[in-house]
């Protein structure tokens, strides 16, 4: 089915614009917001006329039609990623210019995890990579799936929007 999906995960700055009392620390306005439960991205999804991507729709944005392993292809970088573009030492939604889809969307290799609407075994999945810890593109693969409390707050746990046609 066609649908649309965020180029961008939603920032600190669109997350408290409809949210008012969202803090984040100064200067992480352009950050991707995190530490939002499931249903609080969902409603924020809701709120724009949007919803959260299904697994599938997620994994074809970043996959494309080919099967690509990681967004931008096959291969890892020879380079380790940077400490910048993990989900813990964030910087700006789409910074980092290898990590886009063949449909031009940013940061669904890098940057945070993000909540889809998908669910097994009773708790909530959550997809992409995710260099906080590990720094390894071998945990950002295009079919990796996270399965997480739908109640859980993490650091370097975002979203991002979707609709259908």
């Amino acid at each position: 089915d066609v649908f649309f999906i965020d180029i961008y995960e939603v920032s600190n700055e669109e997350y408290a614009l409809a949210v008012p009392g969202h803090s984040y620390p100064e200067g992480a306005g352009p950050h991707p917001v995190s530490g939002i439960t499931w249903m609080e991205a969902l409603a924020y999804c809701e709120q724009n006329g949007k919803r959260l991507p299904t697994e599938a729709e997620w994994e074809k944005s970043a996959r494309g039609d080919d099967g690509r392993i990681y967004p931008w292809g096959n291969d890892a970088p020879r380079e380790k990623p940077h400490p910048y573009f993990s989900g813990l030492i964030k910087r700006r939604v789409g910074l980092q210019k290898q990590d886009v889809s063949p449909y031009g969307i940013f940061g669904l290799a890098g940057s945070v995890w993000e909540w889809t609407s998908g669910e097994n075994e009773g708790k909530k999945v959550a997809r992409g990579g995710l260099w906080n810890l590990h720094l390894d593109y071998e945990y950002s693969k295009t079919y990796d799936r996270n399965l997480v409390d739908a109640g859980q707050r993490f650091p370097f746990l975002g979203f991002r929007c979707a609709r259908s046609k």
